[in-house]
Formats: structure tokens, sequence, C-alpha cells
């Protein structure tokens, strides 16, 4: 009899440690935000007397807490229920409950972050502004459409929708947690500057007997077109030389522009058809101004290009161009490409 309940409380014993473990996984997977989170950091802003249960529910609505629940039962279980401060907080996505949970214990962060990745619009900017929790995408972009303070980003051109467009410098920057827009936007244009006058760049256009301004817009198409940097010189090359001689530069990165910037994988007929100034097809010379925040390198490749008697590019499927001289040459490379991507 004695032996019987000894192992009878081993059995008990066994079960309640499986149990526990079984709970604690999916506790753990409760807590696990990875798969459910924003790809990136996000700004979170507590005020004073809220609750966890609105914390969480805050949280979730800006994709970075899964499970509400979940988030509650830890903050209690760790104590940290009534400790949670207001305050304003920049939380990476993917954080788990346990880590969102110690940043909120420790209080206000006094220094935000924000990184613009080179090739990004205007539009796309605002975008991720906003959705990062830094300010109103509408208020960047009202203040981006008119914003020149450097002789170099002004024209008379009706058609040019951002002024700012080209001219706010791709880079991570360090910010005040009550930044506006408009001194966000001031901020990326005086880097901007900043790296220009750094790289001698005024210097490298006036030698190339380049406003400041059309190096831009053509360093942006080529940020645009290259997927790969060590390609940017050759494909400034084309660009350069298409214009030399009086023929349409023809590239889609202007029709994406036209379109709204949202990538698309082909272009069509139709599209290269559309009335715009920035259509490149349809236009010759440059569009009214740039299409997108080159980097540093697409910049120089433009002051630095790959001199060939290249006239045409096609990109393969993974990303590289093929390149000819001659039209024949061009769709017979466009053929073999469409049939090596089906």
């Amino acid at each position: 009899m004695k032996k019987f309940h000894k192992k009878h409380f081993y059995y008990i014993a066994a079960s309640l440690i499986i149990l526990i473990l079984f709970f604690l996984k999916v506790f753990h997977d409760m807590g696990n935000n990875r798969e459910f989170a924003y790809q990136g950091s996000r700004v979170v802003r507590i005020a004073e007397g809220m609750t966890t249960a609105e914390i969480a529910d805050m949280l979730n609505e800006r994709q970075l807490v899964k499970n509400t629940s979940a988030f509650r039962m830890e903050a209690r279980l760790m104590g940290s229920a009534e400790k949670l401060q207001a305050g304003v907080y920049q939380l990476e996505g993917g954080l788990s409950n346990r880590e969102i949970i110690g940043v909120l214990s420790k209080g206000k962060v006094q220094f935000l972050s924000f990184t613009l990745p080179e090739g990004f619009t205007v539009v796309r900017t605002a975008e991720k502004i906003e959705i990062e929790g830094l300010g109103s995408a509408k208020k960047f972009m009202d203040a981006a459409k008119r914003y020149a303070p450097y002789y170099y980003m002004r024209t008379n051109d009706p058609n040019v929708r951002y002024t700012a467009e080209g001219f706010i410098f791709p880079a991570t920057y360090e910010l005040s947690a009550d930044i506006t827009e408009v001194q966000l936007l001031e901020k990326m244009v005086e880097q901007f500057n900043s790296e220009m006058k750094k790289e001698d760049i005024f210097e490298a256009a006036h030698r190339q007997m380049m406003s400041l301004r059309d190096v831009i817009n053509i360093a942006s198409m080529v940020e645009k077109e290259a997927v790969f940097p060590e390609e940017q010189p050759r494909i400034a090359g084309v660009f350069l030389k298409r214009l030399e001689i009086g023929m349409p530069i023809q590239s889609d990165t202007t029709i994406q522009y036209i379109l709204g910037g949202k990538q698309r994988d082909i272009i069509t007929f139709k599209d290269i058809e559309i009335e715009d100034p920035y259509n490149t097809y349809q236009n010759i010379g440059l569009p009214p101004g740039p299409i997108a925040c080159p980097g540093m390198k697409a910049i120089k490749s433009v002051l630095n290009p790959e001199r060939t008697d290249y006239l045409y590019f096609v990109a393969e499927k993974d990303g590289h161009h093929r390149f000819g001289t001659t039209y024949i040459e061009h769709q017979n490379a466009v053929y073999e490409t469409n049939e090596g991507n089906k």
C-alpha cells in the first residue's frame, strides 16, 4: 500500500510539472509578438492615469502587442502593473511583453530615432513618420510642398509636387520627443545641405557644368533603378547619354512616381501613355524635379558616370541589369529576360 502511494505521488508530480511546462510555453507564446508586430520602431505616448488595460489596448492598436490579456497578466506577475510610467517611448516591433513592460517601467525616453532609407519619396517618408508615431503624414507633406530654404531647391515649375523632394537626406536622425513635422523636415534638409558641403558635391557639379538640382534629379532615378550599387555609375551613364543626344530617358521609376510611388512589378503600355510632366517616356529631358531622395553613392555616380555606348538596360530576375547599345539588342534582351523570369 505504501509503495502504491509513492508511485501515485510521482505520477501526480510529473503531471503537474508537465502541466506547468505546458502553461509556461503557452504563456510564452502569448507574450511573443514577433510575427504579429510591425517591423520597425514605433513611438507611443502613455498619458498620466492610463490603466494597464488601456496601455495594452493601445499597444495592440499600434501593432506591438498581440494578446492584451497576456500583457496584463505578465505585468501582474512581474509586479509592474502599477509601475508603468507615463511618458514617450520608442518601441521596436517584435519585443516580447516582458521586454516592453521592462521599458515602460523605466520612464520617459529623452530622444527618439528615425531612419530614412535611400530612395524614399516625400510621401513614403510621411507615411513612415505617421506609422512610427512621430507625427502626421499630412502635415509633413504639406510642409514639403513649398519648403525650399536653399537656392538649389527653388523652381518656378508649377508641376513640381514637392520642392523638398530629393533634398531630404537618407540617414538615421536623433530627435527630441516633442519635435514637430516642420522641424523634422528642416532637420532633414539641413542634413542634406551639410552632406553636400562635406562631400564637395557643389564643386563637383560645377566642374561638370551641371546644376545641383539636375544632379539630384538624375540621381533620384538612378537610386530607384539600381538594386545593386555597383550598377549605379553605368545606369547614370545611360541617362546622361540619352540626355546628350536628345533621347527620352524612359525610366520606369518616373511612371512609378506618377502612379503614387507604390512599387509595381510591371509597368504596362497603358501606364507609359499617361500624360504627365513626370513621364519620361512621353517627354524629352528631365522630369520637373527629383522623384525620391538619393543616397550619396547615387549622387556621386551622376558626377562620375561610367562612359559607355549603352543606351538601354532591362532588369533581370535577380535585380541586375542587362545593358545594350541598339534597340534590336535591347528587344532581344527584354525577350530573353522575360522568358527567364517565367
